[in-house]
């Protein structure tokens, strides 16, 4: 199944409305592609209110909390400087419980190492693409513009319930002067993390656009698994009946 649009609106609400009319709990595989027209519905606002009301009343974390975890929007700035920033505050970020075995960005920009001293995939990236002067030429081989989170020596548990990371991989793919970004969920949590996991991707893919000097169109998010999770179906419905 594809579900398309040009906003992360626009693209929760497609999935949400396929369960809905499937009278189904999961779909298996999905692809969300959102495309960055910078197009905002206008019942965005009263949608992310009303879905980050239940997540609240259901002990889940809001939007941009989830948002943040792949990519912190509050440190939103040049390349080097946000992550030289948020390895600054990753020793405070850390001591949340659901950070521990790290987050999304975390990996991105430290893996391997939990301490904040790993590989920083994203400026390996940037500097792959773009290139440095004096030292190095720019390479635009696809296969060098990933990067990577499932990490086998911390994710390969016998934990009947892990939480993290569901997201594997996010691939950058340059178009001439335009990007699109890949990313890769084994399962994805429709209704406590999915609008939150694509406003930070498209954030993301905005980021490294910039830092590669190409202009991003759109996210493909790949997912093995969608399910609705603790949703109850009355209140899916509810949902779709209101916004779609």
């Amino acid at each position: 199944m594809i579900i398309e649009g040009n906003s992360v609106a626009e693209c929760w609400l497609g999935a949400l409305k396929a369960l809905v009319d499937q009278q189904k709990r999961e779909l298996s595989p999905v692809i969300i592609k959102i495309n960055n027209t910078k197009i905002r519905p206008s019942y965005a606002d009263d949608l992310e209110r009303d879905l980050n009301n239940f997540l609240v009343s259901n002990g889940h974390t809001e939007i941009e909390t989830t948002a943040g975890t792949i990519f912190p929007k509050s440190l939103s700035g040049g390349g080097e400087s946000i992550f030289e920033r948020y390895k600054a505050i990753w020793k405070y970020v850390r001591k949340e419980s659901k950070n521990r075995r790290g987050t999304y960005f975390q990996r991105m920009i430290s893996f391997g190492d939990l301490t904040g001293n790993g590989v920083n995939q994203l400026q390996h990236i940037i500097e792959t693409y773009n290139g440095i002067d004096g030292e190095r030429k720019p390479v635009h081989r696809r296969s060098a513009l990933i990067a990577t989170i499932f990490d086998p020596t911390l994710d390969h548990t016998p934990q009947p319930m892990l939480g993290f990371p569901c997201l594997q991989q996010v691939c950058f793919v340059p178009h001439g002067k335009n990007m699109q970004m890949n990313a890769v969920y084994a399962m994805q949590y429709l209704c406590s993390r999915a609008y939150g996991n694509y406003t930070g991707l498209m954030r993301l893919g905005e980021f490294m656009a910039n830092e590669m000097g190409l202009e991003f169109k759109y996210m493909n998010c790949m997912l093995s698994v969608i399910e609705l999770q603790n949703m109850k179906k009355a209140t899916a419905k509810e949902f779709v009946e209101k916004y779609c």
